[in-house]
């Protein structure tokens, strides 16, 4: 038979002290549950008498009283005479017997047999160490079955065993499939698919062959949505049951309907949450496009397009009678967060003319702007800015040499004479129009020039109209700055 210590912390010395009296603690035990086990009723230290099913048995007072308060009550001389037979009716002869051994000497032999009445016992008996002693076994030596797993959890909570509590925790998480699939998990108590909810997702000792957040969250809004089937009206052509489930998984269980939907698979989220009329907002979809750890933009934008698309087409399919539902309208209004954070013009131009115009996220006139170049020239305080769709590398050269500052006499052209290109070999879309008074170009010379319009040439191959929001003008000998930018959803949609 083997004890449980808790001796305090001690040195080398004194801890050889101890073990060498703990020998002789077990020996005494030992000798005390021989005298129990020999159970003769001449001995005549003992000092009490059990009936059980028509058999005695006999012990000590002070080694029952001490260890039970429950004990020492019903053997007080108040209730009980002296030589009074005790007669115990709710347990069995053996079970007692197990019982009174572990009293005795700390240890008894349990079974998956006896156990559920040893812990019923040390309950009613009011032993808490007897029923940590169950406790332990149940949790550690017990084989559970998902099949009975809701009745077991049932036992450990009414008796309090936190260990079996844990353990049963531990079974559900290795065998959750198993567990929920059943169809009689429908019909579990609230408790039990409380405490299966409570599982640890994170705890990387389940063995889980699926995404963890998703079979939780699936499994508790089955087992609700078929309480609230059994409850609906048959008759009330009003009731909604998306809805009704939606209302009762929030009140009943808040903590699963709000997991972060985020981290779960598009798979999960298109062919059950969708479905199920639980959608996901423009800032959950912000969260998705951020953590999708693919590099590959043209992956990233088609994986929450394809997503914001799957929710749009399900949201029409859930309100067929919206008059004012617009397919492209409802996926842009989605993507609301997501949409500022692309970067078309860094987008095959080919993916962004075949995958994101057909959508409707952009125009084809607003797709071409992103591969144009945006030249703003700053003179004085003012600004004129000007876009053109750049084949030669004029604005990279530009940027390369960023901040270009340069200073002139003439109040009507500047000419950038170390920025030499080749000239494009299509012809220009730029003519000069009236009302337009400052180009940029580029000269006969091949050099990058921004001039007034009474300094256009007919040989200049004219780049782009530039463009102020307030009336432009040079000022001869103030400092020029030219920059160059690639343009963004902000400046295109502007």
């Amino acid at each position: 038979m083997q004890f449980a210590y808790k001796p305090r912390l001690t040195s080398s010395s004194e801890n050889t002290d101890i073990r060498y009296s703990e020998q002789f603690i077990y020996k005494m035990q030992q000798e005390r549950f021989k005298l129990f086990e020999l159970q003769d009723p001449a001995n005549e230290h003992f000092d009490v008498t059990f009936e059980i099913g028509g058999k005695k048995l006999y012990a000590n007072k002070f080694i029952l009283t001490s260890v039970s308060e429950t004990m020492a009550s019903m053997l007080s001389d108040r209730w009980t005479k002296k030589d009074e037979v005790v007669t115990i009716e709710t347990y069995s002869y053996e079970n007692f017997y197990e019982f009174l051994r572990f009293l005795y000497t700390g240890g008894c032999d349990l079974t998956n047999g006896n156990v559920f009445k040893l812990v019923d016992m040390a309950e009613s008996y009011g032993v808490e160490l007897f029923k940590e002693y169950c406790d332990n076994f149940l949790s550690s030596r017990m084989k559970y079955d998902p099949k009975s797993i809701e009745e077991m959890f049932e036992f450990a909570d009414m008796y309090s065993l936190n260990k079996t509590k844990n353990a049963i925790k531990d079974f559900i998480g290795r065998n959750f499939d198993k567990v929920t699939g059943a169809e009689r998990f429908l019909s579990s108590k609230k408790s039990f698919v409380d405490f299966l909810s409570s599982i640890d997702t994170s705890s990387h000792h389940y063995s889980w062959n699926f995404s963890k957040e998703e079979e939780v969250f699936r499994a508790v809004y089955k087992w609700t949505e078929h309480q609230v089937k059994k409850q609906r009206d048959a008759d009330d052509k009003n009731f909604d049951l998306l809805e009704a489930v939606k209302d009762e998984s929030r009140e009943t269980f808040p903590h699963i309907y709000s997991m972060d939907k985020t981290k779960m698979s598009k798979d999960f989220l298109t062919n059950f949450l969708f479905k199920k009329g639980i959608l996901l907002s423009s800032d959950e979809f912000k969260s998705i496009y951020g953590g999708i750890r693919s590099s590959d933009r043209e992956f990233r934008f088609e994986y929450v397009s394809d997503l914001a698309e799957k929710q749009a087409l399900q949201n029409q399919k859930m309100n067929p009678d919206d008059e004012n539902f617009n397919l492209v309208d409802s996926i842009k209004a989605d993507l609301a967060k997501v949409i500022p954070l692309f970067n078309f013009g860094l987008m095959k131009r080919s993916f962004v003319t075949k995958f994101v115009v057909p959508k409707g996220i952009l125009t084809e006139e607003e797709a071409d702007r992103f591969y144009f170049t945006r030249i703003s020239v700053k003179n004085f305080y003012k600004t004129i800015t000007g876009d053109f769709k750049d084949d030669i590398g004029i604005g990279r050269s530009i940027q390369l040499r960023s901040p270009y500052n340069i200073k002139r006499g003439n109040d009507k052209i500047i000419r950038f004479l170390d920025l030499k290109f080749h000239m494009p070999k299509t012809p220009s879309v730029v003519k000069k129009t009236d009302g337009v008074e400052w180009y940029l170009s580029l000269d006969e010379d091949k050099v990058l020039s921004f001039k007034h319009h009474t300094m256009v040439n007919p040989s200049d191959y004219l780049l782009a109209e530039m463009k102020s929001k307030t009336r432009f003008c040079l000022i001869s000998n103030e400092t020029t700055t030219i920059q160059a930018s690639f343009n963004t959803l902000n400046d295109i949609i502007q």
